[in-house]
């Protein structure tokens, strides 16, 4: 009776998974471990079944977006869609098809729906928003050996691949471009806590001001849902301390439409009395008046660097991608001052 995989596994002490990745030369296997089954199949004069080796690695040419969908989210995450299309653009370009894959599905975990989607096979690869990038997951897909982008760097140290923008640099071209024009307050009009991209963008903002020698006060940030009114009511509360801001960092475009409604109904001018800059062009600040000063952050181009970098990824699993990509880019308009 011919040696079969089981064998190996169980004369090796590893599981069939780890004998798997060594007989087709998989990466996350520790050498000990990798020497250790070669020495067992050696001994039992274990072949490979050539036709089984080629099925594992046949290739689907589909890749998965892996994030949370919902009704209202690209109003709420333009970001994400912009992102998508780069993805998409790149993909298509090689061949490939981007398929979605939400995590927010009722009854499971995100770790569930992605074991789920790796032991189906219908992809070879995936791009994952990092949010939902913890320890359990990251043990999943380096257990399983799936080729892998995350769109964001995950909070805690990883040897899985990632890819983001450099929001500390963005913070600092906004707050340094306010502090360049004669501001000496400034607020940030942010989002909510689980907004990845928001709490990236706020902790730039809190270095670059201590690097300016600019105090940070809590009163002077503020987090919002994505509702015109309840920003319109952030931004008033704001202007009437005691101390005004005299500069507002607006954390998206939408933010900016609800505070320069704040400005304008507090009976100030805009850039005179308050300076106003937002993060993102679209898909808002075309319908502001008057035109914000924005950074912006080329989100597609972000995207199609994911979708290139994953594909290489496939080719070769063993590759270690982690960098920052799409620098940002200062759009002087009419809400902030020339420069003194």
């Amino acid at each position: 009776m011919p040696t079969t995989i089981h064998d190996i596994a169980r004369e090796a002490g590893v599981s069939i998974a780890t004998v798997s990745k060594v007989i087709n030369n998989k990466a996350h296997v520790a050498h000990t471990t990798r020497e250790k089954v070669l020495k067992v199949m050696d001994q039992l004069n274990y072949v490979p079944n050539a036709s089984a080796a080629n099925l594992a690695r046949r290739f689907s040419k589909n890749v998965l977006y892996a994030d949370r969908f919902y009704k209202g989210l690209p109003y709420e995450n333009p970001h994400m869609f912009d992102i998508i299309c780069g993805v998409s653009h790149e993909l298509g370009r090689k061949g490939y098809r981007l398929s979605l894959l939400n995590l927010d599905s009722p009854g499971k975990k995100p770790e569930e729906v992605l074991e789920e989607a790796i032991h189906s096979r219908v992809a070879d690869g995936l791009i994952i928003n990092s949010v939902f990038v913890v320890p359990k997951v990251e043990r999943l897909l380096l257990w399983h050996d799936f080729p892998q982008i995350c769109i964001g760097k995950p909070p805690f140290d990883t040897i899985l691949s990632w890819i983001d923008t450099n929001n500390t640099l963005s913070s600092n071209l906004a707050v340094e471009h306010l502090i360049s024009t004669g501001c000496h307050t400034l607020a940030f009009m942010g989002g909510q806590k689980e907004d990845i991209i928001f709490m990236d963008r706020l902790r730039g903002f809190r270095t670059a001001m201590e690097r300016c020698g600019f105090e940070t006060r809590e009163e002077y940030i503020t987090y919002n849902p994505p509702e015109v009114e309840a920003i319109f009511q952030s931004a008033t509360a704001l202007l009437k301390l005691p101390s005004p801001p005299d500069g507002i960092i607006c954390t998206n475009s939408l933010m900016a439409v609800g505070t320069v409604r704040a400005i304008k109904e507090s009976g100030l001018r805009i850039p005179e009395d308050v300076s106003l800059i937002a993060f993102d062009d679209h898909p808002y600040s075309p319908m502001v008046s008057p035109q914000p000063t924005v950074i912006d952050v080329d989100l597609f181009s972000l995207g199609v660097h994911a979708g290139n970098l994953l594909l290489k990824k496939i080719r070769n699993p063993a590759m270690l991608i982690q960098t920052y990509t799409a620098l940002p880019r200062l759009l002087l308009r009419s809400t902030t001052k020339v420069r003194a």
